[in-house]
């Protein structure tokens, strides 16, 4: 038997979900089956918005495979890693990799 799938209209993720910064903070809630248990839409990528500002670095063999530490060493948190391999058109984190030119964007909010 399937489980019912219960959308929930204009949900968001609260606080203690995930944080402002995940890419789940806009996505709409769902709830399924007969525990409710609790999911979120899927995230659609977006076209990234390039700026003159954005910063460009070569990921040093230090970096590689850690876009986190790029987002920790840029923003000063860890939690912008994913918008650093969306900006690079990477789809997972093994593309991070040491001698890679990648573009880091100035405005991690308005991507």
């Amino acid at each position: 038997m399937a489980n019912s799938i219960t959308y929930v209209p204009h949900s968001k993720p609260d606080r203690g979900y995930v944080t402002g910064s995940s890419r789940y903070a806009d996505s709409q809630l769902i709830y399924y089956g007969e525990l409710a248990k609790m999911t979120f839409t899927t995230y659609k990528r977006t076209q990234p918005k390039l700026t003159d500002e954005d910063k460009f670095t070569v990921v040093p063999p230090g970096w590689e495979y850690r876009p986190d530490l790029a987002s920790k060493y840029m923003y000063g948190t860890v939690d912008f890693w994913w918008k650093i391999l969306e900006m690079n058109g990477m789809k997972d984190v093994w593309e991070f990799k040491a001698g890679v030119n990648v573009r880091l964007p100035i405005n991690v909010y308005g991507i």
